[in-house]
């Protein structure tokens, strides 16, 4: 094992070539984490056999195993890690976690049955010691093994991104740089925490954010560029820049020259509209057969969609709702429905503005409580209401969602017929799956297929709902992406939002 060093490329490189014979692979770590296994491995030897680079490996799934599902909480800080993946990666996977939790660097929570949960694991930062009280620091190190990289690397290598979306995945290379100097300079307190102050509670959001902002920063740091895809999941393409904390935004650069985002305005609200008014469409037919696996009730539900949608009184119900969806207006729409919705406090800015400040409880799937959150505004506490209305759970409908259903009850009825439409425990994912399926197949199975082979010297990358590329190609790229909706949508255009990543306004005079 050593430690990686970076190295300026002379040459554009495209995600393939980063795979070739030489490459190694690389971790994260906390450096104490690191240091901590280098002193217990002089003072009490591992197993014959023993090997650093699996064992570094194993003990970094703890960073970058939340650091790729940044949505996710995990309660105590453990991380379920699933058996059958570790043995996959060594067969001997039990001899290093035993050793690891006979030297005290990690602690563990044994298998939950009834939260159909793995062995879940977390660094034991309550016996690791060290002097001082700087901040805790992160590392990133290669994996020397020829054979276990081998392993790691042909993992990543067959999945479905590098075939179904290549014209994506070929721009990650040496010219996507992260200023990450000034990064971590601006950003020094959002990258810290006492090591003195590393204990956990039932969540402790600091640690997870200095986690997933190390491993992010670090990656993009050493263009460590990773993409994955499961088309038997959502089908989006998740990559460094999906992972990625939004506010690292303005210091990613494209060969110097700024990056340049085109968002779907209420994207998910959209692809609802999209399916509901296409459900005849060949296409939308297709991806729904495939989230429902052609299930025996499929005839049923799609001739009960089609009655409901066909009929007078859908379309008067639907109509407000679907016009303020394709204007960008949804979630002002949904705000006079709540009108019991109040701020609880309100307070002025530095210019005097005043801002308003919402609180509401919201059921966390992760923690499995029900917790206050605090919103800046009365739409931002929208935005979190429309996932709850669109992905309640037909058992315990949320008090929002009846209230919802007040208003648009054959709304609603489409929604819990696709909900309801197997006897499956997780049937009621199957709706959400289904619009993260419409969208994957409009923005990276054709939209930005045809935009390759339209343009294919344009740089070009994705963040789900998102279209990005230089400022120097955005004004090109906004056009063809709004020509290229009308056509995939039969007409249906969304309304799309301009995200420019740069610090200031002063770097849109450019484009």
């Amino acid at each position: 094992m050593q430690q990686y060093k970076s190295k300026k490329l002379n040459r554009k490189i495209n995600v393939t070539a980063f795979y070739h014979k030489d490459f190694k692979w690389k971790v994260v770590l906390p450096t104490i984490i690191y240091n901590y296994l280098q002193d217990k491995l002089q003072e009490q030897p591992p197993f014959k056999g023993f090997k650093e680079d699996i064992a570094l490996y194993y003990l970094s799934l703890i960073i970058s195993v939340p650091a790729r599902k940044k949505d996710k909480i995990y309660k105590y800080g453990y991380v379920p890690l699933f058996a059958q993946a570790l043995k996959d990666k060594n067969y001997r996977y039990k001899e290093y976690f035993k050793y690891f939790l006979d030297i005290g660097i990690l602690e563990y929570k044994e298998y939950s049955t009834s939260a159909k949960k793995s062995k879940s694991f977390r660094y034991n930062f309550s016996n690791i010691k060290f002097e001082g009280t700087e901040c805790v620091n992160f590392q990133v190190f290669e994996i020397s093994d020829v054979n276990f990289n081998k392993k790691l690397l042909k993992e990543d290598l067959f999945n479905d991104c590098f075939s179904s979306c290549p014209q994506l995945c070929t721009w990650f290379d040496d010219g996507l740089h992260i200023d990450f100097d000034r990064l971590c300079y601006d950003m020094q307190p959002e990258f810290c925490y006492n090591k003195y102050n590393l204990n956990y509670n039932v969540f402790n959001p600091i640690l997870s954010k200095v986690y997933n902002y190390w491993y992010s920063a670090l990656m993009l740091k050493e263009q460590c560029f990773r993409v994955s895809r499961k088309s038997d999941s959502d089908n989006r393409l998740h990559t460094n820049l999906t992972n990625m904390p939004s506010i690292f935004r303005p210091y990613l650069t494209y060969h110097g020259e700024n990056i340049q985002s085109l968002d779907i305005k209420n994207s998910q609200p959209y692809f609802m509209v999209l399916v509901l008014e296409n459900l005849e469409n060949s296409n939308v037919r297709g991806i729904i057969n495939k989230v429902f696996n052609n299930n025996s009730d499929m005839g049923i539900m799609m001739q009960k969609l089609q009655q409901i949608t066909s009929s007078k009184a859908f379309q008067e119900e639907f109509s407000p709702l679907k016009n303020a969806v394709l204007t960008g207006q949804f979630y002002e729409f949904l705000m006079p429905l709540f009108p019991d919705i109040k701020p609880f406090k309100v307070v002025s800015d530095s210019d005097g503005e005043l801002i308003e400040y919402y609180q509401h409880r919201f059921y966390n799937s992760s923690k499995k409580l029900i917790e206050l959150c605090e919103f800046k505004s009365k739409r931002d506490l929208m935005k979190r209401l429309t996932l709850q209305i669109l992905y309640t759970p037909l058992t315990r409908p949320s008090k929002e969602y009846m209230i919802f259903k007040l208003h648009f009850p054959l709304l609603c009825e489409c929604i819990e017929t696709f909900k309801a439409t197997t006897d499956e425990p997780d049937s009621v994912k199957l709706f959400p799956r289904l619009l993260q399926q419409v969208e994957s197949d409009c923005v990276l199975d054709k939209i930005s297929k045809e935009l390759c082979e339209k343009y294919p010297q344009m740089p070009l990358w994705t963040i789900h709902d998102s279209f990005c590329t230089t400022q120097s190609w955005f004004p090109i790229m906004e056009t063809a992406v709004k020509e290229l909706f009308l056509s995939y949508s039969d007409g249906i255009l969304p309304s799309f939002k301009c995200d420019a990543w740069c610090k200031d306004c002063e770097c849109l005079k450019v484009a």
